[in-house]
């Protein structure tokens, strides 16, 4: 059965109250050091959920939002690859923040470009000026979006607590495999990445 899950993706449906995830790293597989709560709430749309990835002290969030409905999930991760490394909300909103902010020195540079062009004045001050805020724009805004190593290698598709079932996958196969093995009688592993069963 693993041979086919290296030829295609698979995703696995497993019991809600029943999951467990291994003593290893999702990502490189290392000893764990610590622990990253992913809280997956279930919206009414079926296509949407909303996640979000906490640090192993916020343990009074993750009471509140189980209160609401939302399922949280407790995964082993080595430090590297742990509760330092995800996105959080905080981290999302400063790079909101930031785009907003250099926004305006953008326009602001490229006003002066084409001032420089229109009236034959020095070209090169605004040119770096645009490319420097650009930079620093373009790295804010991956550090905020851009889903880090653990976000990619454990990815939830679908919660339902009415079904209590969770669809989720692993980008490691390795990880997927000694997953299988300790939830072995409460997975199933299905090929098609629509299916919500």
């Amino acid at each position: 059965m693993m041979d086919e899950d290296k030829k295609s993706p698979s995703i696995l449906n497993v019991k809600l109250s029943k999951i467990r995830f291994p003593e290893i790293c999702p990502v490189c597989l290392e000893e764990p050091e610590d622990l990253v709560f992913v809280t997956i709430t279930e919206k009414l749309h079926d296509d949407y959920l909303s996640s979000s990835w906490m640090k192993q002290e916020d343990k009074l969030s993750v009471a509140l939002n189980a209160a609401k409905g939302a399922a949280t999930f407790a995964i082993p991760t080595c430090m590297k690859h742990g509760s330092k490394s995800v996105r959080s909300l905080k981290t999302k909103l400063i790079a909101a923040i930031g785009f907003f902010i250099l926004f305006y020195p953008i326009l602001f540079f490229l006003l002066q470009i084409n001032i420089a062009l229109n009236y034959s004045r020095p070209l090169l001050p605004p040119l770096l000026g645009f490319l420097a805020v650009s930079m620093l724009l373009i790295l804010m805004l991956f550090y905020g979006l851009i889903p880090r190593a653990l976000e990619r290698a454990v990815r939830f598709q679908h919660v339902s607590r009415t079904r209590d079932s969770v669809l989720l996958s692993f980008s490691n196969s390795e990880y997927q495999k000694r997953f299988v093995e300790l939830n072995e009688m409460n997975v199933d592993i299905q090929y098609d990445a629509k299916s919500k069963s």
